[in-house]
């Protein structure tokens, strides 16, 4: 029998970087205390204690791994040093070689581990053996949940590699009792179909075994997209009939799948600022203890033909610019913190103008880290402006440097004016981190080398550099109209997952995935030693660290960086 509260426990799980707290859970837990006194909820970050367990049991010598040439015990002290460092050790100044060495040491045992730790919770999840101190492991995670005494329990997935271990804590929660289970987050928010996690079976494998799990055995609800009211309302529900109401809601009944129609917030005032209060701020790995923050929802561009992000978010809505500062200001005073990353999809510039004069009109002394589009509208007295109010890193969608091809994406930039953004960018004293995307349907090796060769014409101004291959997702324009791209044929890809559809594809004009591939590799060398660190792109909150520090001119730049 419940008690008057019902206790909701929101989860984010393993595996991502434990590089600052995550925001969709504390977003959550905000707009549920506020919104109704009879829920009791609380937010764990499984992550980061999976993180946490994992380099105490390397230092205690409980857990062993081996990197590079090393014995276990060299490579138990050398991740510990690497941690320490990553922490404490560019505090006064950041020598970026010894950032290099270290996060290099770091990401090697991030890979390897997260690999070995995925392989065995998929063991596990299919019914095979796995080492006890493993089992122990993820008993330990789930027990930290379940001591709490939920009622209910929210699972968050931003990203593929928590899907795994969302259906194991899912298993090892229903193992040990009836408990409901939800299951939300951005990854769901960008599924085309979410639906279709409970109508088609999920396919687990190992060397060893291959298994098809009913998604429905251990997951009662989805929820895609926003998930407030949706989450708010499905606390409420006291008995099955009322479920039809709850926005937003994906259920099964009656052997049949329910899709409950959305519920969109229109006013984002609605939902106070995020609540970082059960988080351990100071555990994150880093400089810097770097708060996320998100003064929008959704794109007010909306046209890119390779994203699926417009699925997650129905229309644009922004945060007036006065409850955005409020609410700034708040985090400042309530957690000491003075780094924040916007997660808007971007921040168009007359906005950008405004939250950047307000910042500054109220004395407000933040840095941060923003995404935005680089078009003209960014010229350098918005840039100094926006560096003048404390911000350090902008992270600009490039893709490419051949204008058919930016075109053919729709993303409504010119690749001459996007230069000058960066140039003048770069001289207002702010860092630019840049995506690009290789292999667009259609490119050429010739539109392949411009990017290249704009990369490297622009050095000086490319502080870090996110890269990757064009990926066909399903949802995305191109995959609804492949003709217009010239793609001949698509099929299913052998990595293709029920809970994250791509496709391989052939084209009829252009480089084939084949050969984007082999360039890809070709130039990978030199594309890593564009930017300061090429671990930059993936550990952005350091970046935000290291752009403040060199503001004051406590840092050591080197070209030179050596690897271990």
């Amino acid at each position: 029998v419940r008690g008057a509260k019902l206790k909701l426990a929101i989860v984010s799980l393993p595996c991502m970087r434990p590089t600052s707290p995550p925001l969709g859970p504390a977003v959550l837990l905000s707009y549920l205390k506020r919104s109704s006194p009879d829920i009791d909820v609380r937010a764990f970050d499984l992550n980061l204690l999976y993180y946490d367990r994992i380099l105490d049991d390397l230092s205690k010598e409980s857990f062993k791994i081996r990197l590079y040439n090393w014995d276990e015990k060299t490579t138990a002290q050398k991740i510990g040093q690497a941690v320490d460092f990553l922490k404490h050790g560019t505090l006064e100044k950041f020598d970026l070689k010894l950032y290099h060495h270290y996060i290099t040491i770091f990401l090697s045992f991030e890979s390897i581990f997260n690999a070995f730790m995925s392989e065995m919770a998929t063991r596990h999840l299919i019914g095979l053996s796995v080492p006890d101190r493993v089992k122990i492991f993820f008993e330990d995670l789930v027990n930290t949940v379940l001591d709490y005494g939920p009622d209910l329990v929210g699972l968050s997935v931003l990203f593929n590699s928590q899907t795994v271990f969302a259906l194991l804590m899912a298993s090892l929660i229903k193992e040990k009792k009836e408990i409901k289970i939800v299951l939300g987050g951005a990854k769901l928010g960008v599924m085309r179909y979410p639906e279709r996690l409970f109508k088609e079976p999920w396919v687990f494998s190992t060397k060893d075994k291959t298994r098809q799990l009913e998604f429905g055995q251990y997951v009662d609800f989805l929820i895609p997209g926003e998930g407030e009211k949706a989450l708010l309302d499905l606390c409420m529900v006291q008995d099955k009939k009322d479920l039809a109401e709850v926005p937003n809601l994906i259920y099964m009944k009656d052997q049949e799948v329910k899709t409950n129609p959305p519920h969109v917030i229109y006013d984002l005032e609605q939902i106070p600022e995020p609540d970082f209060s059960d988080f351990r701020l100071d555990g994150y790995i880093g400089p810097e203890v770097v708060l996320p923050f998100l003064s929008s929802r959704g794109c007010p561009w909306g046209r890119c033909t390779f994203c699926t992000h417009h699925h997650s978010y129905l229309l644009y809505r922004e945060l007036e610019i006065k409850e955005c500062l409020k609410q700034i200001r708040h985090l400042k005073e309530h957690y000491g913190v003075r780094f924040l990353n916007f997660y808007d999809e971007m921040i168009p510039p007359d906005r950008f103008r405004d939250l950047a004069q307000a910042i500054i009109n109220e004395g407000i002394d933040i840095s941060y880290a923003a995404y935005a589009k680089p078009i003209r509208e960014f010229d350098a007295d918005l840039l100094k402006l926006i560096h003048r109010s404390g911000g350090r890193v902008i992270m600009w969608g490039v893709e490419s440097a051949s204008q058919r091809v930016l075109n053919l994406m729709r993303k409504g930039t010119r690749i001459k004016e996007a230069e000058k953004v960066l140039q003048d960018a770069g001289h207002a004293g702010l860092m630019n981190l840049i995506f690009i995307m290789f292999g667009f349907p259609t490119e050429t090796e010739a539109e392949f080398n411009e990017t290249l060769n704009f990369l490297n014409k622009n050095k000086d101004c490319i502080h870090a550099l996110s890269k990757g291959k064009f990926v066909l997702s399903e949802g995305s324009l191109i995959q609804k109209k492949p003709e217009k791209f010239a793609i001949t044929e698509i099929r299913g890809a052998a990595e293709s997952k029920v809970y994250n559809r791509v496709f391989d594809y052939q084209v009829s004009k252009g480089l084939g995935p084949k050969d984007v591939s082999a360039l890809y590799e070709k130039n990978i060398k030199h594309l890593e030693s564009i930017g300061f660190t090429p671990r930059f792109g993936a550990y952005r909150e350091h970046l935000l660290a290291y752009a403040a520090l060199r503001d004051t001119g406590s840092e050591t730049e080197n070209s030179d960086l050596g690897l271990i």
